[in-house]
């Protein structure tokens, strides 16, 4: 039997809870928010064909929501520390709501470009707030297991949500989809308003009651306006780095399927997400006992191994092979390096690094899906793998091994 004060004991105790109220409350919240995310990624070309667009622009649909989310992340993060998490967290997420339920009742082309740019804007808030809850909710020292968890559920999201909005659209209008799916983002601002982020925050003394950053805490928010917060910047550069190699996959493993003669590629995506939700639950204790920078290099060194292997696939085998090292890697990463980018931060400044995280994140899969179809036009489709592969050392090289005192710090 634990004694009072052993591990054991330390680990049970309220202070080191994971599955808190708040926490349940903002990992649901989130989880229906990306359902809803996912299905418009589905089916928002098809919807530009309903309304006669040509094919370029459909394909800009998820370029006018992406840019608009990764223009005014900056801003949402200082907002969040200037003016607390839930206000625009609900804020956000209401405006994502109407922007869903909006989209079934618009009949012209410029009017739905518009409501994208306003879809960015809000998933910006809503999501970029969501993870600064998280990160406030989470106790210090089990934050890269937390963030494991709360991303994995988004995973479950993305696994779910085409399939079923597909088949929703095999019978249904566009209107009775988009209407649906609205009602289920209304779900989450209920969910939401019922969030009380600022209880730990003020417990610390690092919130002032209604949820801002008081004036006279430690490590408060200074009135400077800065868009990025400097502690978090290391390890965001390593997720931009890790998001550019990433996205050669993302983007053109089917194809690279298509001119090895490889069939059933579907295949690699369910061993991928099945990997990435193992290494959700392993990657907590795995830090708590290793260390955060062990971590870091090991997950990147798996990287390179998994896409130069890609690359020199030539079955179906061999590539589900490298999908679990690939998903195992990605998924040990990205709660990790976030955790990183919070806890180096102080807490006042939470919105902030959470807001240059993911900024790096999104400018990696955008611009990494552009840059290897450039690079496509003079390499093989071999060669675009080995040379993501590539960037994973540069990670490394950007990283570093220096030692944090903090859990979850190393840079």
């Amino acid at each position: 039997m634990p004694t009072a004060g052993s591990p054991a004991s330390a680990r049970r105790a309220p202070a080191d809870r994971i599955w808190t109220a708040d926490f349940v409350k903002v990992t649901a919240a989130t989880t229906l928010v990306r359902t809803c995310t996912q299905v418009q990624i589905v089916t928002m070309p098809l919807f530009f064909y309903h309304l006669g667009s040509s094919h370029a622009l459909a394909g800009l649909s998820m370029t006018f929501f992406t840019l608009a989310a990764l223009l005014t992340r900056p801003f949402i993060g200082v907002s969040l520390d200037a003016y607390g998490r839930k206000p625009i967290f609900l804020i956000g997420t209401a405006v994502y709501m109407i922007s869903t339920f909006l989209y079934g009742f618009v009949a012209f082309i410029p009017a739905l470009i518009l409501l994208r740019i306003l879809h960015g804007i809000s998933f910006s808030a809503s999501s970029t707030a969501s993870s600064t809850i998280a990160s406030d909710v989470l106790p210090e020292r089990r934050m890269t297991e937390g963030l494991g968890y709360f991303g994995l559920f988004g995973t479950l999201a993305i696994a779910v949500a085409p399939t079923a909005a597909l088949s929703l659209l095999d019978t249904f209008s566009f209107t009775v989809l988009y209407s649906a799916t609205g009602a289920v983002a209304l779900i989450a601002l209920v969910i939401g308003a019922g969030i009380d982020s600022d209880k730990r925050r003020r417990s610390d003394g690092s919130a002032a009651g209604d949820g801002r950053p008081a004036a006279d805490a430690p490590g408060a928010a200074k009135p400077r306006w800065m868009m990025l917060e400097p502690r978090a910047v290391r390890p965001s550069a390593v997720v931009l780095f890790v998001s550019l190699s990433t996205s050669s996959v993302t983007v053109f493993l089917p194809t690279f399927a298509i001119s090895r003669n490889i069939e059933g590629i579907g295949l690699f995506y369910f061993v991928q997400a099945a990997a990435l939700a193992l290494s959700r639950f392993i990657v907590g204790r795995w830090s708590a006992r290793s260390g955060p920078n062990a971590i870091v290099i090991v997950n990147l060194i798996l990287l390179i191994i998994a896409l130069a292997g890609i690359g020199f696939s030539r079955s179906l085998w061999e590539l589900l092979g490298w999908a679990a090292l690939f998903g195992f890697a990605n998924g040990c990463l990205v709660p990790q390096l976030n955790a990183m980018a919070v806890t180096n931060a102080d807490p006042a400044n939470r919105g902030k690094a959470n807001a240059t995280f993911y900024v790096a994140l999104d400018f990696g899969i955008g611009v990494g899906a552009a840059g290897w179809g450039l690079a496509l036009e003079a390499l093989e489709m071999q060669w675009i793998f080995v040379l993501a592969a590539c960037l994973p050392v540069v990670a490394m090289a950007v990283f570093g091994i220096r030692r944090g005192t903090r859990t979850g710090q190393a840079c």
